[in-house]
């Protein structure tokens, strides 16, 4: 269940409906406020303070401002939501359709956007209370004054924020500032996985681990429970399984990786005994999240992705932009380095007496490594300016890192580098690249030389 709020609550976050739908209730209740001050508070109380920046409104005047700010607002809101989509289809064009994700959750168009519609519904909610003139025998006046100069300031923030918009739209499609944002997400991400995660020992990893906490006879009593839907898995809620499987003296194993596309009536879990698999099947579906997209709640991959889609379309003949790649090939680095850092969640989980209950499959993070790093070595292919750089970062990276699956993986693609760019880019250049390889295996040796204790 937790799982399906969380993803419930991604999805709000990623939406252009939540956050103006939020504003418009408060500018109700507002009005609400305001309205009630100027009905308990005659006029008497403003001609008293005697002041040029308040001054008191006949009907004829308050009508005419607020009529003037809600058909304002309205058409500006429209020129704003107009200039989103324009940046949506050039983010889309240029940065991939995974990258709309981000724009979707950028709290400042959502409050820009938001900010024009709540101040419209104040106006019209304040106008339609205003009474008194030549035309209206028989009805008391009412012109609620200090209704009206909250609606002005209102307009006037939201005209401060029409500028800061039109400023944060041109910022936001500098491809500079979309990398910056996917790594500061990506390290609040591993930042918030390390503080909910535990510091133990071992590693959580280690497939002979992993392995040996599998109940003996697993596979001899072993029942499987269907997924329902079809799509991407998008987190699991392994706290609830545990609790379930303990309810049931069972063991459930989640078979697809998280990131990972489910296909209705495939299998989703296995359950050790088999017993126990029709007790738990609806637990397991509430445990799971399964939706239309990849999420960014458990899936690391998922940010690794979408730099790599980014480099990609660098790198593809019709963009042929070797900067972009070189700056996305530095992020993707910094983003290995941190992950290597921090230690992964744990896949094995267990009860209050230590007995494993559930296992939750995660993309390891040397399988995670060699994903991206082979990929950008396969497009870079040809490009001497690309490739020259993934060697740098390769070789920085292969100093600096901790983890061994991390380590071998890059080892492997220090190795593959060479031989990939054989016959792709001059002789003279190939040479560079091989003594670049060299350099840094024998700079390494000499480091593992001078780390070996004295015998």
């Amino acid at each position: 269940m937790i799982s399906r709020l969380k993803a419930a609550w991604e999805d709000l976050n990623s939406s252009y409906w939540f956050v103006p739908a939020t504003l418009g209730l408060g500018a109700f209740l507002l009005s609400l406020v305001t309205l009630a001050i100027d009905r308990r508070l005659s006029q008497a109380w403003l001609q008293r303070l005697d002041l040029d920046v308040l001054p008191v409104i006949q009907s004829e005047g308050a009508r005419s401002v607020l009529t003037t700010v809600a058909s304002s607002m309205i058409t500006v809101a429209g020129v704003v939501f107009s200039l989103t989509l324009l940046v949506l289809t050039q983010a889309s064009s240029q940065f991939g359709p995974r990258l709309l994700n981000n724009y979707m959750r950028d709290r400042t168009n959502q409050f820009v956007l938001g900010i024009f519609v709540a101040t419209f519904v104040y106006a019209l909610l304040v106008l339609r209370v205003v009474t008194g003139g030549d035309g209206e025998v028989g009805i008391d006046p009412f012109v609620p004054n200090l209704s009206v100069m909250v609606a002005l300031v209102l307009t006037f923030f939201t005209v401060a924020i029409l500028v800061y918009f039109f400023h944060h739209t041109a910022q936001s499609i500098r491809v500079t500032h979309v990398l910056g944002e996917l790594d500061a997400a990506l390290r609040r991400r591993l930042e918030a996985l390390a503080e909910r995660e535990p510091d133990d020992d071992g590693d959580r990893e280690d497939p002979e681990a992993i392995a040996s906490a599998i109940p003996l006879g697993f596979r001899d009593d072993l029942g499987v429970i269907a997924a329902r839907r079809g799509g991407y898995l998008q987190s699991v809620d392994a706290d609830a399984l545990v609790a379930s499987a303990g309810e049931e003296e069972a063991v459930v194993r989640i078979i697809p990786i998280v990131g990972a596309f489910v296909m209705r009536g495939a299998p989703l879990a296995e359950v050790h005994p088999a017993t126990a698999a029709d007790g738990l099947d609806e637990a397991v579906h509430l445990a799971v999240s399964i939706g239309p997209d990849r999420s960014l709640t458990q899936d690391l991959a998922f940010y690794f992705d979408e730099f790599l889609e980014i480099a990609l379309r660098a790198l593809s003949p019709s963009m042929n932009d070797p900067f972009t790649a070189r700056s996305c090939i530095d992020r993707i680095g910094q983003g290995l380095l941190l992950l290597d850092r921090r230690r992964p969640p744990r896949q094995m989980h267990v009860d209050d007496d230590g007995v494993v209950r559930a296992f939750v499959p995660l993309q390891g993070s040397g399988s995670l490594t060699r994903h991206v790093l082979s990929e950008l070595r396969r497009a870079s292919d040809g490009n001497l300016f690309v490739t020259q750089h993934l060697l740098e970062t390769l070789v920085a990276l292969r100093r600096a890192m901790r983890g061994t699956a991390m380590r071998i993986a890059i080892d492997d693609e220090l190795a593959a580098i060479v031989p990939t760019a054989a016959g792709n880019v001059a002789e003279r250049d190939h040479a560079s690249l091989r003594a670049m390889v060299a350099h840094a295996e024998a700079t390494d040796a000499r480091d593992d030389a001078s780390a070996a204790p004295n015998p």
